[in-house]
C-alpha cells in the first residue's frame, strides 16, 4: 500500500512537471515570435543600416552594467564596514581618553593630599615651634624656624617629589 502512495505522488508531481513544461515551451515560442517580428519590423525601417551597430551594442553595455551594479554593491559594503570600524575606533578612543584623564584626575586628587599633608606638617611643626619658644624653650629652636622662612605659613612654593615618579606640585 505504500508502494501504491509514493507511485500516486510522483505520477502526481511528473504530471505537474509536465504541465509546467509545456507553459514554458509556450512562453518560449511566444518570444521567438515576438522577437522575428521585432527583426522583420526594425529591418524594414529605412534607417536600419545606419541604427544596427548601435542596437548590437546593447548586449555588451547590458553587461557592463551588471558590473557597474556589482561593484557599486561591494563599494557599498565596504563603506558600512569602514564605518563601522570607524565608529568602533571612535568608542575604543573615547574610553582610552576617558581612562586616562580618571588616571589623571587620580594623580592630581594623590598630589592635593601629599600636599595637604605636608602644609598640615608644617603648620603643626610651625605651631609646636610657637609653643615651645612661649614656654621657655632655648632661642635657637626658635631662630631654626624663623629662618628656615615658615614663619607660620606656608613659603611660596613648595616641591613635592614621589618616589616612583618625579612628580613637582606648586602652590603660591
Amino acid at each position: 500500500m505504500e508502494v501504491d502512495l509514493i507511485a500516486t505522488q510522483a505520477r502526481a508531481a511528473v504530471d505537474i512537471l509536465t504541465a509546467q513544461l509545456r507553459h514554458l515551451e509556450h512562453e518560449q515560442t511566444t518570444l521567438l515570435t515576438s522577437l522575428h517580428l521585432t527583426c522583420s519590423t526594425l529591418s524594414t525601417l529605412p534607417n536600419y543600416t545606419a541604427i544596427a551597430p548601435t542596437l548590437s551594442q546593447i548586449p555588451h553595455y547590458e553587461s557592463k552594467l551588471a558590473r557597474l551594479k556589482a561593484a557599486m554593491a561591494q563599494q557599498q559594503r565596504d563603506v558600512a564596514e569602514l564605518k563601522r570600524r570607524a565608529l568602533e575606533a571612535g568608542a575604543r578612543r573615547r574610553a582610552n581618553l576617558k581612562r586616562i584623564e580618571e588616571g589623571r584626575r587620580g594623580e592630581r586628587e594623590r598630589d592635593r593630599t601629599v600636599l595637604r599633608a605636608r602644609v598640615m606638617d608644617e603648620r603643626e611643626a610651625a605651631v609646636s615651634e610657637g609653643e615651645g619658644g612661649a614656654e621657655g624653650g632655648d632661642g635657637a629652636a626658635e631662630g631654626a624656624g624663623a629662618g628656615a622662612g615658615t614663619g607660620g605659613g606656608v613659603g611660596p612654593v613648595k616641591t613635592v617629589k614621589r618616589k616612583k615618579k618625579a612628580r613637582v606640585a606648586e602652590i603660591q
